[in-house]
């Protein structure tokens, strides 16, 4: 009686391991907000770093989730200093002091900077995710079997790749 428990036990752990191997992750749905696209699967939100997680096992997407991760480092980065450099001079005549506009118009200047990497941003990671939902199917070689043989000395597990 313990083999057989300890048989159903090992057949439905191997058994749910498989299932979840098999499952796709689903499509990436995007939808448009005021500060960029956003990005979801089954419901839950993607950040960037899932993005590209996601698409790892497809090369052409993945190559655009990386190009628009690193549009959207850049974007980030120009964004928050020109917005620094545009809100302390802000902060400064709202309190009442002396601001410094040239601070001010170079901060703008760096938004202006940050714009096209928000752009080329938007732009891979729409055309990856659009490429990953076009070649979602699983290879043939992630492909995994599970089955239950008899042989010579009893009843046994087989697992294909």
């Amino acid at each position: 009686m313990k083999q057989v428990t300890t048989f159903l036990l090992l057949l439905s752990i191997v058994g749910s391991a498989t299932c979840t191997a098999q499952n796709s992750f689903g499509d990436i749905e995007n939808r448009s907000s005021l500060f960029g696209p956003v990005f979801s699967q089954k419901g839950q939100p993607l950040k960037m770093r899932d993005l590209k997680r996601v698409t790892q096992d497809n090369p052409e997407a993945y190559r655009f989730m990386e190009q628009a991760s690193t549009n959207n480092d850049f974007s980030n980065i120009f964004g928050f200093i020109g917005g620094a450099l545009v809100g302390w001079p802000l902060g400064t005549a709202i309190g009442g002091g002396d601001p410094n506009w040239t601070l001010a118009a170079a901060g703008a200047g760096l938004i202006a900077i940050s714009i096209p990497f928000a752009v080329g941003y938007k732009r891979n990671a729409i055309e990856g995710a659009r490429i990953y939902n076009e070649n979602r199917g699983l290879p043939e070689s992630s492909a995994v079997q599970l089955s239950i043989r008899a042989g010579a000395n009893g009843l046994g597990l087989a697992l294909n790749f």
